[in-house]
């Protein structure tokens, strides 16, 4: 998923680790835009305490942040519309805020237009401020804290791995596959293979050792015949 279908698509799942820094994001640039936007076009002088002050401020207030809180709005609805298909419902429960805010804002500007002041009109809205913070826990549980689905669901497969579900694994059932064995080949083939070898090497072996040679006998010498008398000096006679 592109990070423009992200923020602004309304098709597909996300996970809560998506979800959250999509907001974690937005929201940052969100507050940046309107921090710098207030500063250049809303006045700083005092505001008178009236009725009618209150309305030209906030008159003045809506025609400058109008269009950052229309663009954090749109992406707001796009991330939660996208965690709820994750969680197997539609993208319509984004409109739940939706009716506590605009009976706050219609009790609200009744109140000033009828001459309350401010504490007045503020003081007559805690019924549906309660009623938005009942809202806003169930969606920060349900959308922030809650995994999505794992199986596949009208609106898409999961999104996959990651802290939003439940990590995804290919061929998770399939079973491991075990290498292919040689033909004809066992272990305990192999081992006698092994002894055949070794039998055979031994009796290939004296069969191929050198035959010892003889001993050396000392060369045949003539007896030597002891000297007779006379002989001294003369040859003797065979």
């Amino acid at each position: 998923m592109t990070l423009v279908s992200l923020l602004f698509g309304f098709k597909g799942r996300i996970n809560r680790v998506q979800f959250w820094l999509g907001n974690i994001g937005a929201g940052f640039g969100g507050i940046m835009l309107l921090f710098l936007l207030g500063v250049m076009f809303i006045p700083t002088a005092e505001i008178p305490k009236t009725g009618a002050g209150m309305l030209h401020m906030m008159s003045v207030m809506g025609l400058v942040l109008f269009p950052p809180l229309a663009l954090i709005a749109w992406i707001s609805f796009a991330l939660q519309t996208k965690r709820f298909h994750d969680r197997g419902r539609s993208g319509l429960w984004t409109l739940l805020p939706l009716l506590p805010g605009f009976m706050i804002s219609a009790t609200v500007f009744a109140a000033l237009a009828g001459g309350e002041t401010p504490e007045q009109a503020l003081s007559s809205i805690g019924t549906w401020l309660l009623v938005t913070q009942a809202i806003n826990l169930f969606m920060f549980v349900d959308l922030g804290c809650m995994p999505g689905k794992n199986q596949d669901n009208k609106y898409g497969p999961p999104p996959g791995g990651g802290a939003g579900g439940a990590p995804f694994v290919p061929n998770q059932n399939a079973p491991a596959k075990m290498p292919t064995p040689i033909p004809g080949m066992s272990l305990a083939g192999a081992e006698s293979a092994i002894d055949r070898a070794i039998a055979a090497r031994e009796k290939q072996a004296p069969a191929t050792q050198a035959a010892p040679r003889p001993a050396l006998r000392p060369a045949a010498t003539a007896p030597m015949q002891p000297a007779t008398a006379g002989s001294f000096g003369r040859r003797v006679s065979r």
